[in-house]
């Protein structure tokens, strides 16, 4: 291979496969290996990967780590540098979403050998992102949630382990304990009304024997869903399809207004919850006169402020009393893919 490239690892709380990962890699011929001790220092290393040459980032690490290294090249690669540049994301976290929405094999050994081959043939796919503003700050993502999600990751981050870096316990458990009891407590009752601003979209109806849209400039709407999510890839993770419409370089993000009325509902449809297959949950509930999981894509939504609102990006829990402003970044970064991934967006070839 003549390409050479950066590998970052950030250990996190599986140190033992990152040590088996630079066993694997050390003999690959351009390979700078390296590991990160902080966020600070992760930073650093990507400020070093854009100072170089290089033209592929390979990322060892969690959903958090993923986050971390979007908003860094975001800030640190100019515009054009970031037309030379494509990184990839390989399995380190209990979640993996964002690994999960781009067809990353799982195993390590399979990892690399994909990662190897798409820098060889140079598979590489534009994708949006997600820019969030908010108190004066602007980060960016790939998905975004308020309302149940929310609470259950700030449940979750409070259950941390006793010894080491004292860190929430990884993996899926963790997350069901406190999601079960935040959705019996909290679905029975409809939250308080939220008032969202939605512009240059249009509403997206798929049902299983009809579909409905209807486009708009702007669309103010007051909803009582308990949950929201925004996205611009389909996975949350452990393989939840939360956003199952997306496209990743559409130029728009997908909203969902999930009307959960009843906790009793939930468990006969996780199933389709889990999947993304909404519009079977819909073509239920449109023939009870229920509400409907409703679906939006757009360009830019900004949710008016609420006190003490606590919403995530890519699973990293914030809270923020002011307005949230959400735009796409259309074709904001090169991601690495694999072939799978890579063949269903080029059937014929990409122009400007």
């Amino acid at each position: 291979m003549n390409r050479n490239f950066h590998l970052i690892i950030n250990p996190g709380r599986y140190p033992w496969f990152s040590k088996e990962l630079s066993k694997l890699m050390r003999y690959v011929h351009g390979a700078t290996i390296v590991e990160s001790k902080s966020p600070e220092h992760f930073k650093e290393l990507i400020r070093n990967f854009v100072a170089s040459d290089n033209p592929y980032l390979l990322i060892w690490g969690g959903d958090g780590t993923a986050n971390l290294a979007l908003n860094s090249l975001m800030e640190e690669a100019s515009e054009e540098r970031r037309k030379k540049i494509a990184v990839g994301f390989l399995r380190g976290g209990s979640g993996n979403g964002i690994q999960d929405s781009y067809e990353v094999p799982k195993g390590l050994s399979a990892q690399v050998k994909t990662y190897l081959i798409s820098m060889k043939e140079n598979l590489t796919q534009k994708v949006d992102l997600l820019k969030i503003q908010y108190d004066d700050k602007e980060r960016y993502g790939q998905l975004f949630g308020t309302g149940l999600d929310a609470k259950i990751l700030q449940e979750r981050n409070s259950n941390t382990r006793m010894t080491g870096d004292k860190a929430p316990h990884p993996g899926f458990i963790p997350y069901v304990i406190p999601a079960v009891r935040i959705v019996w407590n909290d679905a029975r009752l409809t939250s308080e009304v939220q008032h969202l601003e939605m512009k240059q979209g249009h509403f997206a109806f798929r049902g299983t024997r009809t579909n409905a849209e209807f486009p708009f400039d702007e669309y103010q709407i007051a909803t009582r869903a308990p949950l929201i999510e925004l996205g611009v890839r389909p996975y949350f993770g452990w393989y939840y399809k939360i956003c199952p419409d997306v496209v990743c370089n559409d130029g728009r993000f997908d909203v969902y207004l999930f009307n959960v009325t009843s906790p009793m509902s939930i468990p006969f449809q996780m199933f389709y919850l889990w999947n993304g297959l909404y519009h079977r949950i819909n073509q239920w509930n449109a023939k009870r006169g229920l509400p409907l999981i409703e679906h939006y894509k757009i360009k830019e939504m900004t949710l008016k402020a609420q006190p003490g609102r606590l919403f995530h990006i890519d699973g990293e829990l914030k809270q923020t009393d002011g307005d949230i402003n959400v735009k796409v970044e259309h074709k904001a970064l090169n991601f690495l893919v694999p072939r799978s991934f890579h063949e269903k967006f080029h059937p014929i070839h990409e122009t400007e």
